[in-house]
């Protein structure tokens, strides 16, 4: 019962507006109608004529009704029905401008146009209900579907996102290469010119090679025998060094043992100064320590042509005359010790 109640409720609210309007439309055809008429008949037969006009109106809305739901065709009743419409709009324009003014004219032809449009709209929708369980499938179709769309929409964005930052990172590598080349076209272009200019005997023809991540350990005093240190991760480990090099060798193709980069700290500790570090400027104690840390890293002791070659593979720097002056007063050191 209670379901009755709601569906009827419900009926009565979707047809409220159509029949309102259908309504005040007759009411106000037949006083235009009438009005009109009495300037040319008795009142009595002019008002009858407009109510018999309403009559057939109704009728053939009625009858158009019918059909729509039925979904019939109902020629007849349909082209009464616009035939209707428009005389009443006609009529109630031409009331207004006759007794009133403009707005209430245009006012008036809207009503009917308005009523026989919203009842062709009830008729629609009452005819193309469906039940409730059919429209709970139709919801569920459609969820699916945005969701479908949401994920394909979300799944195009984040490959595209990708796409972007993969280019843009390969944009920065290409432009920090053409960087470096630049640097280097400019550094080799700056050499030439000074070399040129200030030509020098025996300079080295390539510039020496930067530390490996394993030079730099053994630098830091941090390689353990199987090459690997506990304390510290290889500095680059997916940058290959720019130019290798091996194991510190003495010149002209001899054997030399692995240099020791502790016993070097190890060296410095003892004569008080701090460790040398390759490529700093030393002082002159550091500078002896260094010496005497080369010079006894094989056995016999280093020359001073291959201490000095160990020197400059070592990476430290110094003049050749610092150098040599350094060594032989090591050599009167060591020459004047009991």
């Amino acid at each position: 019962m209670d379901r009755e109640w709601k569906e009827a409720a419900r009926r009565a609210v979707h047809w409220s507006l159509p029949v309102g309007l259908t309504g005040l439309s007759l009411g106000w055809t037949v006083y235009a109608v009438g009005e009109i008429l009495a300037h040319q008949a008795p009142a009595l037969l002019a008002y009858t004529v407009a109510g018999i006009y309403d009559a057939v109106w109704l009728y053939a809305l009625a009858m158009e009704t019918a059909h729509r739901r039925q979904g019939s065709s109902g020629k007849l009743p349909a082209t009464l029905g616009w035939l209707f419409l428009l005389t009443s709009v006609g009529v109630l324009f031409t009331h207004g401008l006759l007794y009133a003014t403009v707005v209430v004219a245009v006012i008036g032809a809207v009503v009917p146009a308005a009523a026989k449009a919203t009842l062709i709209m009830a008729v629609e929708r009452d005819t193309t209900r469906i039940s409730p369980q059919a429209q709970q499938q139709i919801d569920a179709v459609r969820s699916a579907t945005r969701d479908q769309v949401a994920i394909g929409r979300a799944v195009t964005r984040a490959k595209a996102d990708r796409h972007t930052t993969a280019a843009a990172l390969e944009g920065e590598e290409r432009k920090a290469r053409g960087t470096a080349h630049k640097a280097r076209h400019k550094a080799a272009e700056k050499l030439s010119a000074l070399t040129a200019k200030h030509p020098a005997a025996d300079v080295p023809q390539e510039v020496p090679a930067l530390f490996s991540d394993d030079d730099l350990a053994r630098v830091l005093g941090q390689w353990t025998h199987d090459g690997v240190s506990p304390a510290m991760s290889p500095v680059s480990p997916q940058v290959s060094p720019v130019s290798p090099i091996g194991e510190l060798a003495a010149p002209d193709g001899e054997g030399h043992t692995p240099l020791d980069w502790p016993a070097l700290a190890a060296v410095a500790a003892v004569a008080g100064v701090d460790t040398p570090e390759p490529g700093e400027p030393l002082s002159e104690d550091q500078l002896t320590v260094v010496l005497r840390w080369l010079r006894h890293s094989d056995n016999p002791p280093l020359s001073y042509r291959k201490a000095l070659a160990a020197y400059r593979a070592a990476g430290f720097s110094a003049k050749e005359e610092r150098v040599r002056k350094a060594y032989a007063a090591l050599i009167d050191a060591e020459d004047a010790q009991p």
